[in-house]
């Protein structure tokens, strides 16, 4: 297949997409990419996309072009205008560019066009503003990945239900979500969420659970014996992944020296945690060691007893799947998670470790202490880890649908 992919988000930040992009081409798929500039490691355009710099470039044999994007700096002023300026200028470009002769799929009249678009949806839901434009002017299928639910991600951004701000974002989103032909949401509570607040009949829906790097199950990531117990978090350090929650609860080992948490990854949210964790006095127990690449973070899990995992539960952004439980459960780790929705009931189906309520500090302090004192009671947990995982989350399940899905849509 020809397929167009619109997203805000791509290399060389790092993003799931890439992986998405980079394995549809070895399957022999011809893919064109529409999106942004990066910014997300740094906050900033790094100097080599300024000035109309690499606005078309080849990745991995995908042909992509770029649009002129603010960056989101720091704060939700900034990076609200981020969104929206990939909105109008995605939009634009979707309305001028020839996206029938791209450089992938030819330049001669009976040797182009596309066959279908595919919209890589995490926050905001506003990047398929452009897909939209596309689908219109082409007439060719909308494909929307969902993995993130709108409007309810508003409310991570202080913006309340039944105020203006709200409304008028719940409309716009009802619109975009409206207008695709197709939704596949990665975790099955989406599915009672996009029905009851944004009118999504399920027929017009399809599960699709993310996947993580099947090379994982693979690995020895056993840790070598020793008294002292190292818990992980690798992922994304935002409002919805809760990490308040992480820091209360790592209260319960403050003055001991025989425990450390390692933070690996970034965020809006860094900042704020990092100084968290030096109010809290655990600073001396927790590590944070920023964004890592994909092969470079994957040696931390050696390191790690357990893994841990938050999500906010004051709203329906914690009924997520989150990507990191994938790939926890491939590296055949003990999940220790707060969480409520699809993660929760992930964990308990699996076995793969203890899971309690969203946002229970106290509670959550008690699994960890209890994981510490106890670990015997663990010893499984990792084995049932990947035996769900290859059950459920192999890379191969997961494209094998999606062109399944796709080819459909063409049909």
């Amino acid at each position: 297949m020809r397929i167009l992919v619109v997203t805000e988000c791509f290399w060389p930040d790092i993003y799931a997409v890439n992986d998405i992009v980079e394995k549809l081409v070895q399957k022999g798929h011809k893919v064109t990419v529409l999106t942004g500039l990066p910014d997300y490691t740094t906050t900033e355009i790094p100097p080599e996309y300024r000035h109309g710099k690499n606005r078309h470039q080849n990745y991995k044999g995908a042909d992509v072009y770029r649009v002129q994007t603010i960056a989101r700096h720091h704060g939700p002023i900034w990076r609200s205008l981020s969104y929206l300026s990939f909105v109008v200028a995605g939009w634009m470009r979707a309305k001028t560019q020839d996206w029938k002769h791209t450089l992938v799929w030819g330049k001669e009249i009976d040797d182009a066009d596309f066959d279908v678009i595919y919209v890589w949806e995490v926050s905001p839901v506003t990047m398929a503003v452009p897909a939209i434009a596309l689908k219109k002017r082409y007439k060719k299928p909308l494909f929307l990945y969902c993995m993130d639910i709108w409007p309810e991600c508003v409310k991570a951004m202080s913006i309340k239900e039944g105020t203006l701000p709200y409304k008028l974002i719940h409309w716009w989103t009802k619109r975009i979500y409206r207008q695709c032909d197709h939704i596949a949401v990665s975790s099955k509570p989406f599915f009672q969420y996009m029905e009851e607040k944004n009118g999504i009949s399920r027929d017009k829906m399809s599960y699709l659970p993310q996947y993580a790097d099947g090379g994982l199950l693979e690995l020895d990531t056993h840790k070598n014996p020793s008294d002292h117990t190292d818990f992980l978090f690798i992922g994304n350090i935002g409002k919805a992944q809760n990490l308040d929650c992480l820091m209360n609860a790592m209260t319960v080992f403050k003055g001991r020296n025989d425990v450390t948490l390692h933070m690996i990854g970034g965020g809006s949210e860094f900042e704020n945690i990092k100084k968290m964790a030096d109010d809290l006095g655990i600073s001396d127990i927790v590590t944070f060691y920023g964004p890592k690449p994909f092969k470079e973070a994957v040696a931390y899990y050696n390191k790690a007893d357990a893994c841990v995992l938050t999500l906010d539960g004051t709203t329906h952004i914690g009924d997520t799947l989150p990507g990191k439980l994938q790939t926890y459960m491939a590296a055949g780790k003990t999940i220790l998670a707060a969480a409520n929705g699809a993660a929760m009931e992930v964990i308990n189906e699996s076995g793969c470790g203890k899971c309690v309520a969203a946002g229970d500090a106290a509670a959550y302090g008690q699994a960890l202490l209890d994981f510490v004192d106890y670990k015997e009671k663990y010893a499984d947990c990792g084995d049932k880890a990947r035996k769900y995982f290859r059950e459920n989350f192999m890379e191969d399940q997961h494209f094998e649908e999606l062109e399944r899905l796709l080819s459909k849509m063409t049909q």
